[in-house]
């Protein structure tokens, strides 16, 4: 009896060790990886939006923003399908931010020349980052490049947020408090385990060189000399 009580206890051990020590196989059935390229019509991709009820929604259509960039810069790119910047009123702007009729706070230590001599209208965007609250999944705020002009790759960050999965996004808007720097740029976000939400900014001051959008990096030049040059 002792001898089979060590045995049938041993089993489970000689069982779980033996799982451990094999391999795990590729599965052969269909799944990621294992689709052959080239096997989706693309009229198929396109009903399959209509069978899971998939919709496109453009966030950063729903309102306009504007704000006073810390450096101008008036595109002589036309022709090639940039338009510059475009100067913005109170009555323009739908976001309810503060879109800088006066001077941000910020830049009050700029040097002649800057800041942009009114609020300008953002017309571009890009780097989007989207994240989901873990406490209400209906809630989802995302981030992106702020373009005043794209030409001059000029631009601050900004934010939209939905409070139904998406289908909305009524409060958005450029990121306050960093407006006295040339660019902000990258845009990441994160939410903690209690619902609140981060943004990540990494502010730099540049000034253009030419018409052209040649910039300058050198601290001589920088348009706003009581902020650091990053």
């Amino acid at each position: 009896m002792k001898t089979r009580r060590l045995l049938a206890a041993s089993i489970p051990v000689l069982i779980a060790t033996t799982f451990a020590m094999v391999p795990l196989q590729a599965g052969a059935g269909s799944g990621v990886g294992n689709i052959p390229p080239g096997t989706q019509r693309d009229e198929d991709y396109r009903q399959s939006y209509a069978m899971h009820e998939v919709t496109n929604v453009s966030a950063t259509t729903q309102k306009v923003s504007c704000y006073r960039p810390e450096v101008p810069f008036f595109t002589v790119g036309q022709a090639r399908g940039y338009t510059g910047m475009t100067a913005c009123s109170e009555a323009d702007a739908t976001t309810g931010e503060d879109i800088g009729l006066t001077a941000y706070p910020n830049q009050a230590g700029s040097v002649a020349g800057y800041p942009a001599p009114g609020p300008m209208r953002v017309n571009d965007h890009s780097e989007s980052d989207l994240r989901v609250d873990p406490k209400n999944p209906n809630h989802i705020i995302g981030s992106s490049k702020w373009f005043a002009s794209a030409e001059g790759y000029n631009h601050v960050l900004g934010f939209y947020e939905s409070w139904d999965g998406g289908k909305t996004w009524p409060v958005q808007g450029h990121i306050p408090g960093y407006e006295g720097f040339s660019d902000n740029t990258d845009p990441v976000g994160a939410f903690d385990g209690y619902g609140n939400y981060y943004s990540l900014i990494l502010p730099y001051q540049f000034a253009y060189a030419n018409a052209t959008g040649s910039k300058l990096y050198a601290k001589s030049k920088l348009p706003n000399a009581q902020m650091p040059a990053e």
